[in-house]
């Protein structure tokens, strides 16, 4: 599954070429989210360090084509981890504990530990970042984004994975008939 059609919204893989504009969407859609703007309240600090989380928090999905966008009108994108990936999770810590406010470095480490207990022990795909353009949420791109990576997931016949940071992206998992921790 290359890309994907439907009223006038072309769902394109990510590659290297693309990284700076799907980069750009993320950072867009991630504004409001309440755990990153936890992790980076003030704009500046969220807006030097957000693209360096991505790399960081994702592993490099442009190189490993392990992600999705809409290519008109950069409304929304997708990343993802396969089973095959493994991101390095202190290299992430690293740079987690070296960009968050030094008050906060403490709380990030314990958080970040308990993510971890969470994720399934078997091999599975990890969708990492959901991102949708404040100006076109609400619109079901989310909900056609993450159809999209699971028909890949599913066609590898792997387990999936994934986190909600906001309520609004809990309740997009949930119409999708995932279950989760609270």
């Amino acid at each position: 599954m290359q890309s994907a059609t439907r009223e006038n919204e072309s769902i394109r893989i990510v590659s290297p070429a693309n990284r700076s504009r799907v980069n750009a969407i993320l950072t867009t859609a991630f504004t409001m989210c309440p755990f990153l703007r936890w992790l980076y309240p003030e704009p500046e600090r969220y807006l030097r360090h957000f693209g360096g989380s991505i790399e960081y928090y994702c592993g490099d999905a442009y190189i490993n084509r392990s992600g999705a966008y809409f290519d008109n009108g950069d409304k929304g994108a997708l990343l993802w981890q396969t089973d095959k990936m493994h991101r390095d999770d202190a290299r992430m810590m690293n740079f987690l504990l070296g960009s968050v406010p030094e008050d906060r470095r403490a709380q990030t480490e314990r958080l970040f530990d308990q993510f971890g207990r969470y994720h399934p022990q078997q091999p599975h795909w990890y969708f990492t970042l959901l991102g949708i353009d404040p100006m076109h949420q609400r619109a079901k791109l989310g909900d056609r984004l993450f159809r999209y990576g699971l028909a890949i997931s599913d066609e590898a016949k792997a387990l999936a994975y994934g986190e909600a940071t906001s309520v609004h992206s809990l309740r997009l998992y949930e119409r999708m008939g995932w279950k989760g921790h609270r």
